[in-house]
């Protein structure tokens, strides 16, 4: 078999094609870890941002209506005071917080399926992910489950805790 400038030609467009798919997935990967680590700071305030402004505005309004905006209010000037400040006034908008959110580690399917977003399916697949790991150490590990994007997690980051 000859090796011909044509057959050169061929492997250096597959091997260009296989870098550039490489290369976008690797811009992919770091624009994901990017907006998850800068994000997890304030990712309740963007995703309940997101919940105000966006389509869920009708669920947010019935389900918990009352609460998000009584939950923004304490949760923006605990984080600026709590700098500030000191503990004590980051403290207590924390639990309160987090009394209307479904804890990861100890929901059961039925309690997942109320989540906007989760259905039986998706329940399942969460709890299985947490049999296979163990526990959740933080609501950034419903990524790895199959059909949670960082979309859906952030529409419903509002809505789970981890404990």
């Amino acid at each position: 078999m000859v090796f011909t400038v044509n057959h050169a030609l061929a492997v250096i467009l597959i091997l260009i094609a296989a870098l550039g798919a490489s290369l976008a997935l690797l811009v992919q990967q770091s624009m994901n870890l990017t907006a998850l680590s800068s994000g997890i700071g304030t990712s309740s305030d963007i995703g309940t941002a997101q919940l105000d402004g966006g389509e869920a505005d009708a669920d947010g309004d019935t389900r918990t209506g009352d609460t998000d905006p009584g939950d923004d209010a304490p949760s923006n000037p605990g984080l600026d005071t709590g700098s500030a400040a000191g503990d004590d006034s980051e403290a207590d908008p924390l639990p309160q917080a987090d009394d209307h959110r479904i804890d990861l580690n100890t929901a059961t399917s039925e309690q997942l399926q109320t989540i906007n977003g989760i259905g039986p399916t998706m329940a399942e697949r969460i709890l299985a992910h947490r049999e296979s790991i163990g526990r959740f150490s933080s609501v950034d590990q419903l990524l790895d489950v199959d059909g949670i994007g960082s979309k859906t997690l952030e529409k419903m980051r509002g809505q789970v805790t981890v404990r």
